[in-house]
């Protein structure tokens, strides 16, 4: 209960809050989840364009590989997603990769999913809390995306290669690999930045999705 009232303390609006304080109505408890949502939706406006742009893009590019190996000699590949490692290579090039922990995936797509669901609830909330949860929301994909270079980074110091770039690996023979940041990446950083910035110009665009009477 207590963590359905934290809940609607972060994402009620103001609109909502002094609705029902006129009504005589404590939003407690799942009725008061009812509450926050319905009346976010009452007036259904959005406020931010640019946010909602930029989280649904950002969300978007965690589908397509961020990062790419490849070997050239036999066609084996590593692709790093935003959450996900996959590759196809043979059991003697397990030592080059760190597999992604299954419950780690889960979690990372969890808080992505979290973050878009922010950049939608902030890009359609009007006022300064708007405003920080779509400011929150760029953050977000500018430190994730810092962290998976950095993840990168820690891994391929492990085995001595460089992030981006082409080495040779001595493995029996000489080893052609090839590493590279895909456009998806860029895409991430840039739709964070989009998002983070569109924070100080929150509320300047309003685009009304209701055809309801204001009331």
């Amino acid at each position: 209960m207590r963590f359905f009232d934290f809940l609607i303390r972060i994402f009620i609006d103001q609109h909502t809050r002094e609705r029902l304080s006129l009504q005589r109505i404590e939003p407690r408890g799942l009725p008061g989840i009812a509450h926050t949502v319905t009346g976010h939706f009452r007036h259904f406006t959005l406020y931010n364009p640019l946010a909602l742009i930029a989280g649904i893009t950002f969300f978007a590019s965690i589908f397509f590989p961020w990062w790419y190996s490849v070997v050239y000699q036999h066609g084996y590949h590593i692709a790093a997603y935003a959450f996900i490692l996959t590759h196809n290579l043979p059991a003697e090039g397990y030592e080059f990769i760190i597999e992604t922990p299954k419950i780690a995936v889960v979690v990372l797509f969890l808080m992505l999913v979290g973050n878009l669901f922010l950049a939608f609830w902030g890009s359609t909330m009007e006022g300064t809390k708007g405003r920080i949860f779509v400011a929150v929301a760029g953050l977000f994909m500018l430190l994730y995306t810092g962290g998976f270079y950095l993840s990168l980074l820690y891994a391929s110091s492990r085995v001595d290669v460089p992030v981006v770039g082409q080495v040779i690996i001595q493995h029996g023979v000489d080893v052609v690999v090839m590493m590279i940041f895909r456009k998806p990446y860029s895409v991430a950083i840039v739709s964070g930045a989009v998002c983070l910035l569109s924070s100080l110009f929150h509320g300047l665009l309003r685009i009304p999705l209701h055809t309801g009477k204001k009331g």
